[in-house]
């Protein structure tokens, strides 16, 4: 373990760019915190392997953002990471607040997983046209990357609502809880308007909401519960909008920050 001045200079994370790139990385890296928890206590050992393996890609999809948000001049990039990632208040994250909340039962964790990166995708087919040619090569590497979580959520929300009475009344109830509260990744973070005149976000959290709810209606509409998103809509409580402006809920304050950051907070400035 090496120690590094902890008060290396960042850059101004207050620019419509940063602001942008924080959203993202701090989606994947709460998103990823919380994925890991089914390690060693997934159903499975093949679900165990699977959400490990999405942990693993989500944490490592934030740190390439932070990297792009540092760029290649940054005098040490992963102390830069780590101070991103690691070393800032609860308040600076502008993760969306469904990002944060516990795993609770496995169908829960499957239904946040499948609107997540229904999301997730919609954005990066989107930020691939970026303005900005280190945010578009980003989103483009991760779209293919990106596939396979996909394929998993699918899966999964195909299972359940094929499965049988029980297994469907679990997604179904899952979903009542997950959908409104992922209506929060689509409140627009400060700064937006700039960042989408000036192409960085090519189309705003608005539009991407319409493109993700028309995925999401259609693939509803399938496993017959349709009314699902048009009552999401019209209940979405105060409580899931907040995060982007870094106003989030003591399931972040209190368990995943102090967890996520425990060892770097222990050890200010440390390299391992």
């Amino acid at each position: 373990m090496t120690s590094l001045d902890a008060t290396m200079a960042l850059p101004d994370l207050t620019t419509p760019r940063a602001r942008l790139l924080l959203v993202l990385g701090d989606d994947e890296l709460v998103s990823g915190h919380r994925a890991s928890h089914w390690t060693g206590v997934a159903p499975s050992l093949e679900e165990d392997l699977a959400f490990s393996t999405i942990a693993q890609d989500e944490i490592n999809h934030a740190d390439v953002w932070y990297q792009v948000l540092l760029g290649e001049d940054h005098p040490d990039v992963r102390a830069g990471v780590d101070a991103l990632g690691l070393g800032r208040e609860p308040d600076a994250y502008l993760h969306a607040i469904v990002c944060e909340r516990p795993p609770n039962d496995f169908a829960y964790t499957l239904a946040r997983h499948w609107a997540y990166d229904r999301f997730d995708v919609v954005r990066l087919a989107a930020l691939a046209d970026s303005s900005d040619a280190a945010i578009a090569a980003v989103a483009r590497k991760l779209l293919h990357e990106e596939r396979y979580h996909l394929e998993h959520a699918d899966h999964w929300f195909g299972r359940l609502a094929d499965g049988g009475d029980d297994a469907r009344q679990r997604l179904r109830d899952a979903l009542a809880r997950v959908l409104p509260e992922a209506l929060g990744l689509f409140e627009p973070f400060d700064g937006e308007d700039t960042a989408v005149a000036e192409g960085l976000l090519p189309v705003s959290h608005a539009d991407l909401r319409v493109r993700w709810s028309e995925i999401v209606a259609g693939m509803l509409g399938e496993a017959g519960m349709g009314d699902l998103l048009p009552a999401a809509e019209a209940t979405t409580p105060d409580e899931a909008s907040g995060g982007r402006r870094g106003h989030h809920s003591t399931d972040f304050t209190d368990d995943v920050w102090p967890e996520m950051t425990e060892l770097y907070r222990a050890h200010p400035g440390a390299r391992w």
